[in-house]
């Protein structure tokens, strides 16, 4: 979860973000033997995109659309309610799909081209939960933060754990760049006592060598194709707000960026693609939407929505590489959701049906 100040009232934004005491503490709804699924290959039509729906804490309905661009059509659930408990992320690496389904506490890996389910990998240690978040790959393993402190590495072949390295409390977002990991401690779950560093893992020796201060309540991670990491920051909801912030890392010099984004962003070549999320006196809150320029470091917009379209409340958001179409999230929190696809010059082309809190795009 994320850390409210005690002076602070609840709100729809910081519910998003408050979802994670019960994974902790709940008992896991699903068991990774029900209906399992073998096949989506008359689902699947490539190419297409992979939609993420995190679903309901505790209402054990996470689910994963689809988007074919062929034939226009979205598969609402190819899991048909078997995903599990509250899907978190989502990764493309090789010839594979991983998804990290968190109160369900594993890692569901299909194939990229055909969605055949390939493996749920259980990351629960001696039955306890780990509550896998967040995903990263390099050099031929994939890497999970997981709640209860610790990174693990999972073989891509085998599909195995094979290590298991602890960081700080309650890490968030991952990223991997020149051989390291860096991991956003979040300590979500101590209220009133957030943290402020990435964890940085030296990937050889699975080791964490160092801390890095960044900003309050790191919250994603990821780098971009010069050796620099990007970060969002959620700071307590209330006097401390979030922000934006990039880590040299070779140096590993932070340097604050002074535009809108505190929530998920994406990099697609040399576009950061983000959104940021203002909180009102009445409860309401406002989004912006912007694009930042990761090789000059420099801002390109902070608002990139062209043609007045609203959106209520963003809970995610993806670039197609090869168009560059944005897709944006719109939740309600506890209803089927929609995306809304934008066109380059940030004008509505589309709006999907999607699951209950779309969260992350992969396109196939």
């Amino acid at each position: 979860m994320k850390y409210l100040n005690t002076k602070t009232v609840w709100s729809p934004v910081f519910i998003r973000h408050s979802l994670l005491v019960a994974l902790m503490y709940v008992p896991v709804l699903f068991s990774c033997e029900q209906n399992e699924p073998s096949t989506f290959s008359n689902i699947i039509t490539p190419p297409g995109v992979y939609i993420l729906n995190q679903g309901s804490d505790g209402k054990n309905n996470a689910g994963l659309s689809y988007y074919s661009f062929k034939t226009g059509e979205t598969s609402f659930d190819i899991f048909n309610g078997t995903l599990g408990d509250t899907g978190q992320d989502m990764m493309a690496y090789g010839s594979k799909l991983y998804i990290t389904v968190s109160k369900s506490s594993v890692v569901t890996v299909l194939d990229l081209k055909t969605g055949k389910l390939l493996k749920r990998i259980s990351v629960k240690k001696d039955e306890q939960q780990r509550t896998p978040r967040y995903l990263t790959y390099y050099e031929g393993n994939v890497y999970a933060s997981t709640y209860d402190g610790n990174v693990i590495r999972l073989d891509t072949t085998s599909l195995e754990i094979t290590g298991v390295t602890p960081v700080g409390s309650n890490p968030e977002g991952i990223a991997a760049v020149n051989g390291k990991l860096y991991v956003a401690n979040s300590n979500g779950l101590e209220f009133g006592n957030p943290d402020k560093t990435l964890s940085v893992v030296d990937i050889a020796s699975f080791k964490e060598t160092k801390r890095i201060t960044v900003g309050l309540n790191p919250y994603i991670v990821k780098a971009d194709p010069y050796g620099d990491i990007y970060l969002t920051y959620l700071g307590n909801f209330n006097d401390i707000s979030g922000g934006f912030q990039r880590v040299n890392t070779f140096t590993n010099e932070v340097t604050d960026i002074n535009i809108p984004a505190n929530q998920q962003f994406t990099i697609v070549d040399d576009l950061l693609y983000y959104f940021g999320i203002t909180y009102n006196a009445d409860y309401t809150t406002n989004c912006s939407f912007g694009i930042f320029n990761v090789k000059t470091e420099t801002p390109v917009t902070n608002q990139f929505i062209a043609d007045g379209t609203i959106i209520n409340t963003a809970y995610g958001i993806g670039v197609d590489p090869d168009n560059k179409d944005v897709y944006i999230a719109d939740t309600n929190y506890s209803n089927p959701g929609t995306v809304v696809i934008f066109g380059q010059d940030g004008k509505k082309k589309k709006t999907l049906n999607v699951g209950i809190n779309a969260c992350q795009f992969i396109f196939n």
